[in-house]
C-alpha cells in the first residue's frame, strides 16, 4: 500500500513537471504567431490575451495525453533502472500486469479531464477564435491600419501602408495605397494626409490630399501620372451580421451528433480519439518502459515520442476516410483504437511469456544495449 502511494505520487510529479514543459512550449508558440497576426492586421490588438487564452485550450488535449504518456513512461523506467521492478516481481510473484491496477488509477482521471476537454472546451474555444476572427475581418479597412504597417484590405486586393494615424483614427498622414483591378491594372496612390468621410449613402470613403496617382499597364511597359488635390478612395465594408460558428471543428458535440454529416462525424470521431488515445497509451508504456538497469532511458523516450506522432497521424488519416465516407466512425474507432490496445496486449505477452524463448539477437534489449 504505502509503495502503491509513492508510486502515485510519483505519477502525479512528472505528469506536472512533462505538462509544464509542454505547455509552457505551446503557450510561447501561441504568443508568437498570435502577435504575428496582429503585426500583418489579422487579428485584434486588443484581444491579443484572449486569442493566446483560446489557442492553449484547443491544444489542451493533446498535451494531457503525451504528458501522463510520458510520465507513466519515465516513472516506469526509473523502477527498471534502480531495480525496484525486482523488488515488485519477488514480492508475492507478481507480474508485469500487477502495474495495470496503479496505472490506472493515477490515470483515469486525467483520461476523464482530457474527454471533457476534447468534447466541451475545445470546440467551444474554437468557436470564439473563429467568432473573433470574423468580426475583426467584418471592420472596414480604417479600424485595421496601424501605423508604420502594410495593411491587406478584406478584399485582398488593396494595400496600405500609413505613416502615422490619429488617436481617434479620423486622420492619416503619409499614406500610400496599392490597389490591383481585376484586369491586371495595378494603381498606386500617395498623399502626404488623408481623413475618413461618410456619404449620405453610408458609405465610407478615405478623403486624400495633396498626392499622386500611378496607373500601370498589366505588361508594366507604360504608367501614367497624375496630381490631385482631393481623391477619395471607397472602403470594404461587410454588413453587420450575427456570427455563429460554422465549421465542424467548433460545432458543439451535441449538434454533431444531432447532424451526422460525415463531415460532423468525422470530427466526433477526432474528438472521442483523444480519451482513447490517452488510455491506450498508458497502458501502451508498461511493456515499453522495459529498460537494462546499466542502459539510459532515451531511446525509450525517442520510442515513445514516435509512438505518439504515428497515432496522431493515424488518427488524422482516419479522420479524412470518414469524413469522406469511406469509414464509418465506429468502425474507425474499432479499428484503430482496437488496433493499438491488440499491440498493446501482444507486447505484454511478449514481455511475460515469450520473451524467455525468443533469441537475445531478436529482441528490443539486445538493440538498445548495442546501440547505447
Amino acid at each position: 500500500m504505502i509503495f502503491r502511494r509513492s508510486l502515485i505520487s510519483e505519477f502525479m510529479n512528472t505528469a506536472g513537471g512533462v505538462f509544464t514543459v509542454l505547455f509552457s512550449i505551446v503557450l510561447t508558440v501561441g504568443i508568437v504567431r498570435v502577435m504575428s497576426q496582429v503585426a500583418v492586421g489579422k487579428s485584434d490588438a486588443g484581444a491579443i490575451l484572449q486569442m493566446v487564452l483560446y489557442t492553449s485550450l484547443t491544444t489542451l488535449a493533446p498535451l494531457l495525453a503525451l504528458s501522463l504518456f510520458l510520465a507513466i513512461l519515465m516513472a516506469l523506467i526509473r523502477s527498471w533502472q534502480q531495480n525496484e521492478m525486482i523488488v515488485w516481481f519477488s514480492s508475492g510473484g507478481l507480474s508485469l500486469l500487477s502495474w495495470i491496477r496503479p496505472v490506472l488509477r493515477f490515470s483515469l482521471p486525467v483520461v476523464l479531464l482530457t474527454a471533457v476537454v476534447a468534447l466541451a472546451i475545445t470546440p467551444w474555444a474554437r468557436g470564439q477564435m473563429d467568432v473573433s476572427k470574423a468580426q475583426f475581418s467584418q471592420r472596414d479597412d480604417t479600424s485595421r491600419i496601424a501605423s508604420g504597417q502594410f495593411i491587406e484590405s478584406s478584399s485582398g486586393r488593396r494595400v496600405f501602408f500609413i505613416q502615422q494615424v490619429s488617436e481617434d483614427t479620423q486622420n492619416v498622414k503619409g499614406i500610400f495605397v496599392s490597389e490591383l483591378n481585376r484586369n491586371g491594372k495595378a494603381t498606386v496612390v500617395s498623399s502626404t494626409e488623408g481623413r475618413l468621410r461618410i456619404n449620405k449613402e453610408g458609405d465610407r470613403y478615405v478623403e486624400l490630399t495633396d498626392g499622386k496617382r500611378y496607373e500601370i499597364a498589366p505588361d508594366a511597359k507604360s504608367y501614367r501620372v497624375t496630381g490631385f488635390g482631393t481623391y477619395g478612395i471607397r472602403l470594404d465594408i461587410k454588413p453587420d451580421q450575427i456570427l455563429s460558428p460554422d465549421k465542424a471543428h467548433s460545432l458543439p458535440t451535441s449538434y454533431l451528433l444531432n447532424d451526422p454529416s460525415p463531415k460532423n462525424l468525422g470530427q466526433f470521431f477526432w474528438r472521442l480519439s483523444w480519451p482513447l488515445m490517452a488510455l491506450n497509451l498508458v497502458l501502451f508504456a508498461i511493456p515499453l518502459s522495459f529498460t537494462n538497469p546499466r542502459a539510459g532511458k532515451s531511446l525509450n523516450v525517442v520510442v515513445a515520442v514516435l509512438v505518439f506522432i504515428l497515432y496522431l497521424n493515424f488518427i488524422n488519416i482516419m479522420e479524412s476516410w470518414i469524413t469522406e465516407g469511406r469509414w464509418h466512425w465506429w468502425s474507425g474507432l474499432i479499428a484503430l483504437h482496437g488496433s493499438v490496445l491488440l499491440l498493446t496486449a501482444f507486447l505484454f505477452i511478449r514481455r511475460i511469456w515469450l520473451q524467455r524463448w525468443l533469441p537475445r539477437e531478436l529482441t528490443i534489449g539486445y538493440w538498445r544495449d548495442r546501440m547505447e
